[in-house]
Protein backbone atom coordinates (compact mmCIF):
# COMPACT_ATOMS: atom_id res chain seq x y z
CA UNK A 1 0.00 0.00 0.00
CA UNK A 2 1.20 2.93 0.31
CA UNK A 3 3.16 12.00 -19.99
CA UNK A 4 4.13 11.49 -21.64
CA UNK A 5 5.94 8.68 -23.97
CA UNK A 6 8.98 9.86 -25.41
CA UNK A 7 8.58 12.10 -29.09
CA UNK A 8 10.03 10.65 -31.85
CA UNK A 9 10.42 14.01 -33.51
CA UNK A 10 10.89 17.93 -32.60
CA UNK A 11 8.36 20.79 -32.21
CA UNK A 12 5.33 21.91 -30.91
CA UNK A 13 4.24 18.66 -29.54
CA UNK A 14 6.14 18.47 -26.72
CA UNK A 15 5.16 19.81 -23.30
CA UNK A 16 7.23 22.41 -21.16
CA UNK A 17 8.57 19.15 -19.66
CA UNK A 18 9.61 17.83 -22.71
CA UNK A 19 7.51 14.67 -22.82
CA UNK A 20 5.94 13.64 -25.55
CA UNK A 21 2.06 15.30 -25.87
CA UNK A 22 -0.56 12.09 -26.60
CA UNK A 23 -2.27 12.87 -29.98
CA UNK A 24 -5.99 13.13 -28.94
CA UNK A 25 -6.47 13.85 -32.30
CA UNK A 26 -4.97 9.99 -33.40
CA UNK A 27 -6.35 8.94 -30.07
CA UNK A 28 -3.03 8.83 -28.44
CA UNK A 29 -1.81 5.59 -30.82
CA UNK A 30 1.53 6.01 -29.89
CA UNK A 31 4.60 3.42 -29.58
CA UNK A 32 7.20 3.62 -26.41
CA UNK A 33 10.15 5.04 -27.71
CA UNK A 34 12.80 1.98 -28.50
CA UNK A 35 10.11 -1.30 -27.84
CA UNK A 36 9.14 -3.27 -31.03
CA UNK A 37 5.73 -3.66 -32.46
CA UNK A 38 5.97 -7.19 -30.46
CA UNK A 39 4.47 -5.46 -27.47
CA UNK A 40 1.88 -3.72 -28.84
CA UNK A 41 -1.28 -3.73 -27.31
CA UNK A 42 -4.16 -3.58 -29.74
CA UNK A 43 -6.47 -0.15 -29.79
CA UNK A 44 -9.94 -1.21 -31.53
CA UNK A 45 -11.90 1.38 -33.09
CA UNK A 46 -14.07 1.41 -35.66
CA UNK A 47 -13.53 2.59 -39.52
CA UNK A 48 -9.54 2.85 -38.15
CA UNK A 49 -6.35 0.88 -39.70
CA UNK A 50 -3.86 0.07 -36.95
CA UNK A 51 -0.94 -1.35 -37.15
CA UNK A 52 -0.85 -5.18 -36.34
CA UNK A 53 0.08 -6.13 -33.06
CA UNK A 54 -1.19 -8.25 -30.09
CA UNK A 55 -5.05 -8.37 -31.39
CA UNK A 56 -4.61 -8.82 -34.69
CA UNK A 57 -5.93 -7.39 -37.76
CA UNK A 58 -6.93 -3.43 -38.47
CA UNK A 59 -10.50 -2.72 -37.41
CA UNK A 60 -13.07 -2.02 -40.52
CA UNK A 61 -16.48 -2.85 -38.37
CA UNK A 62 -17.03 -6.45 -36.62
CA UNK A 63 -15.28 -7.06 -33.52
CA UNK A 64 -14.97 -10.75 -32.74
CA UNK A 65 -14.00 -12.68 -29.53
CA UNK A 66 -12.86 -16.10 -29.72
CA UNK A 67 -10.47 -18.28 -28.01
CA UNK A 68 -7.33 -17.25 -29.32
CA UNK A 69 -8.20 -13.61 -28.85
CA UNK A 70 -9.17 -10.77 -31.05
CA UNK A 71 -9.61 -10.42 -34.37
CA UNK A 72 -11.47 -7.91 -36.51
CA UNK A 73 -13.14 -9.24 -40.21
CA UNK A 74 -15.20 -7.66 -42.71
CA UNK A 75 -18.97 -8.26 -43.13
CA UNK A 76 -18.48 -10.31 -46.29
CA UNK A 77 -15.30 -12.54 -44.66
CA UNK A 78 -17.28 -14.39 -42.40
CA UNK A 79 -16.50 -15.35 -39.23
CA UNK A 80 -13.38 -17.99 -38.08
CA UNK A 81 -13.95 -21.31 -37.03
CA UNK A 82 -14.50 -21.81 -33.52
CA UNK A 83 -16.40 -20.26 -30.76
CA UNK A 84 -16.24 -16.93 -32.02
CA UNK A 85 -18.96 -14.16 -31.37
CA UNK A 86 -19.36 -10.76 -33.60
CA UNK A 87 -19.93 -7.68 -31.90
CA UNK A 88 -20.68 -4.79 -33.82
CA UNK A 89 -18.55 -1.58 -33.13
CA UNK A 90 -20.09 1.37 -32.69
CA UNK A 91 -18.53 4.75 -34.72
CA UNK A 92 -16.31 6.96 -32.70
CA UNK A 93 -15.80 4.52 -29.58
CA UNK A 94 -12.56 2.93 -28.71
CA UNK A 95 -12.95 -0.81 -27.11
CA UNK A 96 -11.13 -2.27 -24.39
CA UNK A 97 -11.50 -5.64 -22.79
CA UNK A 98 -12.41 -5.23 -19.19
CA UNK A 99 -10.05 -4.31 -16.00
CA UNK A 100 -8.16 -6.81 -13.67
CA UNK A 101 -6.96 -5.50 -11.04
CA UNK A 102 -4.46 -7.56 -9.27
CA UNK A 103 -3.88 -5.31 -5.78
CA UNK A 104 -7.34 -4.28 -4.52
CA UNK A 105 -7.90 -3.86 -0.23
CA UNK A 106 -11.78 -2.95 -0.12
CA UNK A 107 -13.75 -0.41 -1.34
CA UNK A 108 -17.55 1.60 0.30
CA UNK A 109 -15.99 0.98 3.95
CA UNK A 110 -16.03 -3.08 3.19
CA UNK A 111 -12.44 -4.24 3.99
CA UNK A 112 -11.20 -7.42 2.36
CA UNK A 113 -9.50 -8.87 5.77
CA UNK A 114 -13.07 -8.61 7.34
CA UNK A 115 -15.32 -8.69 4.94
CA UNK A 116 -18.51 -11.50 4.90
CA UNK A 117 -18.49 -13.73 1.67
CA UNK A 118 -21.84 -11.38 0.60
CA UNK A 119 -19.55 -7.94 1.04
CA UNK A 120 -17.48 -9.56 -1.32
CA UNK A 121 -19.83 -10.15 -4.18
CA UNK A 122 -21.24 -6.23 -2.95
CA UNK A 123 -17.52 -5.39 -3.80
CA UNK A 124 -18.05 -7.28 -7.49
CA UNK A 125 -21.06 -5.83 -8.30
CA UNK A 126 -19.77 -1.91 -7.66
CA UNK A 127 -16.63 -3.00 -9.29
CA UNK A 128 -18.32 -4.40 -12.50
CA UNK A 129 -19.86 -0.96 -12.68
CA UNK A 130 -16.45 0.45 -13.29
CA UNK A 131 -15.32 -1.73 -15.44
CA UNK A 132 -14.09 -4.55 -14.05
CA UNK A 133 -13.60 -7.83 -15.01
CA UNK A 134 -11.82 -9.81 -12.15
CA UNK A 135 -9.99 -8.99 -9.02
CA UNK A 136 -7.46 -9.94 -6.28
CA UNK A 137 -8.51 -9.06 -2.96
CA UNK A 138 -5.48 -8.66 -0.84
CA UNK A 139 -4.17 -9.08 2.91
CA UNK A 140 -2.50 -6.81 4.72
CA UNK A 141 0.14 -8.24 7.16
CA UNK A 142 -1.53 -10.59 9.55
CA UNK A 143 -0.99 -13.58 11.29
CA UNK A 144 -1.28 -16.71 9.00
CA UNK A 145 -5.02 -17.91 10.46
CA UNK A 146 -6.41 -14.47 9.29
CA UNK A 147 -5.03 -14.74 5.83
CA UNK A 148 -6.51 -18.23 5.88
CA UNK A 149 -9.88 -16.82 6.78
CA UNK A 150 -9.69 -14.32 3.75
CA UNK A 151 -9.09 -17.23 1.10
CA UNK A 152 -11.59 -19.28 2.89
CA UNK A 153 -14.26 -16.36 2.36
CA UNK A 154 -14.06 -15.64 -0.89
CA UNK A 155 -17.05 -16.82 -2.50
CA UNK A 156 -17.15 -18.77 -6.03
CA UNK A 157 -17.50 -15.20 -8.18
CA UNK A 158 -16.28 -15.08 -11.62
CA UNK A 159 -14.52 -11.94 -10.97
CA UNK A 160 -12.68 -12.99 -8.36
CA UNK A 161 -9.67 -14.68 -9.70
CA UNK A 162 -7.87 -15.36 -6.26
CA UNK A 163 -6.08 -13.62 -3.57
CA UNK A 164 -2.89 -11.05 -3.45
CA UNK A 165 -1.63 -12.03 -0.21
CA UNK A 166 0.46 -8.86 1.17
CA UNK A 167 2.76 -9.50 4.07
CA UNK A 168 3.61 -9.93 6.39
CA UNK A 169 6.74 -10.97 5.14
CA UNK A 170 7.61 -6.81 5.07
CA UNK A 171 10.43 -4.48 6.01
CA UNK A 172 9.97 -2.45 9.07
CA UNK A 173 11.73 -0.06 7.40
CA UNK A 174 9.08 0.40 4.70
CA UNK A 175 5.70 -0.14 6.77
CA UNK A 176 3.44 2.36 4.79
CA UNK A 177 0.43 1.86 6.81
CA UNK A 178 0.38 -1.97 7.08
CA UNK A 179 0.08 -3.31 10.71
CA UNK A 180 3.93 -3.29 11.97
CA UNK A 181 3.04 -5.16 14.70
CA UNK A 182 2.16 -7.76 12.08
CA UNK A 183 5.37 -7.63 10.44
CA UNK A 184 7.14 -10.73 10.38
CA UNK A 185 10.46 -12.71 8.87
CA UNK A 186 9.38 -15.23 6.04
CA UNK A 187 9.03 -18.40 7.28
CA UNK A 188 9.95 -21.71 5.53
CA UNK A 189 7.43 -22.74 3.14
CA UNK A 190 6.65 -26.13 5.03
CA UNK A 191 5.66 -23.90 8.57
CA UNK A 192 2.80 -25.74 9.99
CA UNK A 193 1.17 -22.13 10.24
CA UNK A 194 1.60 -20.86 7.00
CA UNK A 195 1.76 -23.80 4.41
CA UNK A 196 -2.21 -24.09 4.23
CA UNK A 197 -1.90 -20.30 2.88
CA UNK A 198 0.77 -20.64 0.45
CA UNK A 199 -0.60 -24.01 -1.07
CA UNK A 200 -4.21 -22.54 -0.79
CA UNK A 201 -5.41 -22.87 -4.88
CA UNK A 202 -6.53 -19.42 -4.84
CA UNK A 203 -3.20 -17.73 -3.61
CA UNK A 204 -2.12 -15.80 -6.55
CA UNK A 205 0.48 -13.61 -6.14
CA UNK A 206 2.92 -12.94 -2.75
CA UNK A 207 4.36 -9.48 -1.82
CA UNK A 208 7.25 -9.88 0.34
CA UNK A 209 10.82 -8.28 1.06
CA UNK A 210 13.21 -10.16 -0.91
CA UNK A 211 16.10 -9.01 1.72
CA UNK A 212 14.97 -10.43 4.81
CA UNK A 213 16.60 -13.63 6.08
CA UNK A 214 14.28 -16.73 4.28
CA UNK A 215 12.97 -14.79 1.67
CA UNK A 216 14.93 -16.65 -1.23
CA UNK A 217 13.65 -19.95 -0.92
CA UNK A 218 10.68 -19.24 0.32
CA UNK A 219 10.42 -17.22 -3.41
CA UNK A 220 11.80 -20.08 -5.02
CA UNK A 221 8.86 -22.39 -3.28
CA UNK A 222 5.98 -20.09 -4.02
CA UNK A 223 7.24 -19.73 -7.42
CA UNK A 224 7.43 -23.22 -8.46
CA UNK A 225 3.32 -23.76 -7.35
CA UNK A 226 3.04 -21.13 -10.09
CA UNK A 227 2.36 -18.22 -7.31
CA UNK A 228 4.00 -14.54 -8.78
CA UNK A 229 5.68 -13.59 -6.30
CA UNK A 230 6.40 -9.77 -5.98
CA UNK A 231 8.95 -7.40 -3.96
CA UNK A 232 7.18 -4.88 -1.95
CA UNK A 233 7.59 -2.49 1.37
CA UNK A 234 11.49 -3.77 0.90
CA UNK A 235 14.91 -2.12 1.68
CA UNK A 236 16.45 -4.61 -0.63
CA UNK A 237 19.79 -3.66 -2.38
CA UNK A 238 19.96 -3.35 -6.28
CA UNK A 239 21.86 -6.91 -5.42
CA UNK A 240 19.47 -8.52 -3.01
CA UNK A 241 16.46 -7.91 -5.35
CA UNK A 242 18.45 -9.39 -7.99
CA UNK A 243 19.00 -12.45 -5.87
CA UNK A 244 15.43 -12.79 -5.51
CA UNK A 245 14.79 -11.87 -9.15
CA UNK A 246 17.07 -14.85 -9.53
CA UNK A 247 15.10 -17.15 -7.13
CA UNK A 248 11.73 -16.45 -8.62
CA UNK A 249 10.50 -12.62 -8.20
CA UNK A 250 7.81 -12.06 -11.16
CA UNK A 251 6.88 -8.19 -10.13
CA UNK A 252 7.84 -5.27 -7.78
CA UNK A 253 4.64 -4.05 -5.85
CA UNK A 254 3.53 -0.65 -5.84
CA UNK A 255 6.74 0.84 -8.03
CA UNK A 256 8.32 3.96 -6.12
CA UNK A 257 6.01 3.21 -2.98
CA UNK A 258 7.33 1.52 0.05
CA UNK A 259 10.87 0.78 -1.02
CA UNK A 260 14.34 1.73 -1.53
CA UNK A 261 14.78 4.68 -3.83
CA UNK A 262 17.36 4.91 -6.28
CA UNK A 263 20.93 6.29 -5.42
CA UNK A 264 23.66 6.71 -7.81
CA UNK A 265 25.97 4.34 -5.81
CA UNK A 266 23.45 2.06 -4.60
CA UNK A 267 20.53 1.73 -7.16
CA UNK A 268 18.10 -0.42 -4.34
CA UNK A 269 14.82 -2.08 -5.47
CA UNK A 270 13.63 0.94 -7.51
CA UNK A 271 16.80 1.23 -9.26
CA UNK A 272 16.68 -3.04 -10.25
CA UNK A 273 12.35 -2.67 -11.00
CA UNK A 274 13.75 -0.08 -13.41
CA UNK A 275 16.50 -2.10 -14.63
CA UNK A 276 15.51 -5.51 -15.13
CA UNK A 277 13.92 -6.14 -18.37
CA UNK A 278 11.96 -9.23 -17.20
CA UNK A 279 10.16 -8.06 -14.27
CA UNK A 280 6.79 -6.42 -13.86
CA UNK A 281 6.08 -3.32 -12.09
CA UNK A 282 2.87 -2.39 -10.39
CA UNK A 283 2.49 1.07 -10.60
CA UNK A 284 -0.38 3.44 -8.85
CA UNK A 285 -1.55 5.69 -11.26
CA UNK A 286 -4.11 8.17 -9.24
CA UNK A 287 -1.59 10.98 -10.05
CA UNK A 288 -1.22 10.78 -6.20
CA UNK A 289 1.19 7.98 -5.52
CA UNK A 290 3.34 8.61 -7.98
CA UNK A 291 4.05 11.92 -10.18
CA UNK A 292 3.55 12.12 -14.25
CA UNK A 293 6.89 12.67 -14.37
CA UNK A 294 7.93 9.72 -11.99
CA UNK A 295 5.63 7.26 -14.32
CA UNK A 296 6.95 8.53 -17.11
CA UNK A 297 10.58 7.35 -16.65
CA UNK A 298 9.22 3.87 -15.57
CA UNK A 299 7.58 3.72 -18.94
CA UNK A 300 10.56 4.45 -20.71
CA UNK A 301 12.66 2.30 -18.37
CA UNK A 302 10.47 -0.63 -18.55
CA UNK A 303 9.09 -3.09 -22.13
CA UNK A 304 5.11 -1.71 -21.98
CA UNK A 305 4.13 -5.55 -21.46
CA UNK A 306 5.79 -5.25 -17.98
CA UNK A 307 3.99 -2.45 -16.35
CA UNK A 308 0.62 -3.23 -14.58
CA UNK A 309 -1.69 -0.34 -13.11
CA UNK A 310 -3.07 -1.38 -10.22
CA UNK A 311 -5.89 0.75 -7.98
CA UNK A 312 -4.66 -0.10 -4.26
CA UNK A 313 -8.08 0.25 -3.64
CA UNK A 314 -8.62 0.83 0.14
CA UNK A 315 -11.73 0.28 2.00
CA UNK A 316 -11.93 4.55 1.74
CA UNK A 317 -12.61 4.41 -1.97
CA UNK A 318 -16.00 5.57 -2.49
CA UNK A 319 -16.61 7.17 0.74
CA UNK A 320 -16.97 11.10 1.25
CA UNK A 321 -14.66 13.48 1.24
CA UNK A 322 -13.48 13.89 5.27
CA UNK A 323 -14.36 10.70 5.92
CA UNK A 324 -12.53 9.10 8.71
CA UNK A 325 -12.50 5.26 9.43
CA UNK A 326 -9.89 2.78 10.83
CA UNK A 327 -7.49 0.77 8.69
CA UNK A 328 -5.99 -1.68 10.24
CA UNK A 329 -5.45 -0.18 13.62
CA UNK A 330 -4.73 3.32 12.18
CA UNK A 331 -6.80 5.98 12.29
CA UNK A 332 -7.55 7.60 8.84
CA UNK A 333 -9.31 10.05 6.69
CA UNK A 334 -10.05 10.84 3.05
CA UNK A 335 -8.45 14.95 2.22
CA UNK A 336 -8.03 15.93 -1.24
CA UNK A 337 -8.59 12.16 -2.90
CA UNK A 338 -6.51 10.82 -0.90
CA UNK A 339 -6.72 8.30 2.28
CA UNK A 340 -3.94 9.45 4.92
CA UNK A 341 -3.15 7.98 8.47
CA UNK A 342 -4.09 10.84 10.96
CA UNK A 343 -1.24 13.37 11.60
CA UNK A 344 1.03 11.70 8.78
CA UNK A 345 1.72 12.09 5.34
CA UNK A 346 1.54 8.26 4.85
CA UNK A 347 -0.93 7.49 1.82
CA UNK A 348 -2.99 4.32 3.23
CA UNK A 349 -3.84 2.55 0.14
CA UNK A 350 -5.79 4.92 -2.22
CA UNK A 351 -9.46 6.28 -3.40
CA UNK A 352 -9.08 5.41 -6.60
CA UNK A 353 -10.29 2.33 -9.15
CA UNK A 354 -8.69 1.07 -12.54
CA UNK A 355 -11.49 3.14 -14.35
CA UNK A 356 -9.55 6.30 -12.72
CA UNK A 357 -6.19 5.03 -13.73
CA UNK A 358 -7.21 4.51 -16.85
CA UNK A 359 -8.52 7.85 -17.73
CA UNK A 360 -5.89 8.97 -16.31
CA UNK A 361 -3.22 7.15 -18.22
CA UNK A 362 -5.01 7.20 -21.05
CA UNK A 363 -4.91 11.04 -20.89
CA UNK A 364 -1.32 11.48 -20.22
CA UNK A 365 0.39 8.70 -22.02
CA UNK A 366 -2.15 7.41 -24.60
CA UNK A 367 -4.91 4.58 -24.87
CA UNK A 368 -2.45 2.45 -26.10
CA UNK A 369 -0.60 2.28 -22.67
CA UNK A 370 -3.54 2.44 -20.82
CA UNK A 371 -5.13 -0.71 -22.41
CA UNK A 372 -1.79 -2.27 -22.02
CA UNK A 373 -1.20 -1.64 -18.34
CA UNK A 374 -5.15 -1.39 -16.83
CA UNK A 375 -6.30 -4.95 -18.96
CA UNK A 376 -4.00 -7.15 -21.40
CA UNK A 377 -0.92 -6.85 -19.09
CA UNK A 378 -2.72 -8.25 -15.47
CA UNK A 379 -3.94 -10.80 -17.73
CA UNK A 380 -0.74 -12.03 -18.43
CA UNK A 381 0.67 -12.22 -15.19
CA UNK A 382 -2.35 -14.21 -14.23
CA UNK A 383 -2.46 -17.00 -16.74
CA UNK A 384 -5.87 -15.50 -17.66
CA UNK A 385 -6.62 -17.44 -20.83
CA UNK A 386 -9.60 -16.97 -23.39
CA UNK A 387 -11.29 -13.89 -24.89
CA UNK A 388 -12.32 -11.15 -22.32
CA UNK A 389 -16.00 -12.03 -20.96
CA UNK A 390 -16.55 -7.95 -20.77
CA UNK A 391 -15.83 -5.85 -23.06
CA UNK A 392 -16.06 -1.38 -22.50
CA UNK A 393 -16.45 1.15 -25.06
CA UNK A 394 -15.44 4.19 -24.48
CA UNK A 395 -16.18 7.53 -25.89
CA UNK A 396 -12.65 9.68 -27.63
CA UNK A 397 -13.10 11.90 -23.98
CA UNK A 398 -12.55 8.51 -22.47
CA UNK A 399 -16.01 8.46 -20.75
CA UNK A 400 -17.49 5.02 -20.61
CA UNK A 401 -20.17 4.38 -22.74
CA UNK A 402 -21.34 0.82 -22.35
CA UNK A 403 -19.81 -2.65 -20.41
CA UNK A 404 -20.99 -5.73 -22.48
CA UNK A 405 -20.63 -8.96 -21.60
CA UNK A 406 -20.07 -10.90 -25.16
CA UNK A 407 -21.76 -14.32 -25.34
Amino acid sequence: MPDRVPAEDSGSDRNELGFHRPDHRGHGLGTLHGHGGAHRTRILRQGHSLARGVFGLPVTRFLTLGSEGFGVYEPEEGLPPGSWKRVEAPADAVLCPGFVDIHIHGALGIDTMTASPEEFVSLCDWLAEQGYERWLPTTVCCKADAALSVAERLPEHPMIAGFHLEGPFLSPKFPGAQPESEIAPPPAFDDPAWCPVFRHPKLKIVTLAPEREGALPLISALAKRGVAVSMGHTDATFDEASRGFSAGLRSATHTFNAMRGLHHREPGALGFALFEEGLCAELIYDRKHVSPEAASILLKCKRPDKVIAVSDSSPATGLQEGTALTLWGNQAEVIDGRVRLVGTNTLAGSTSTLLDAFRNLGADFGLEVAISLASTNPRRLLGLEGPPGVLLTFGLDLSLKEIAHPT
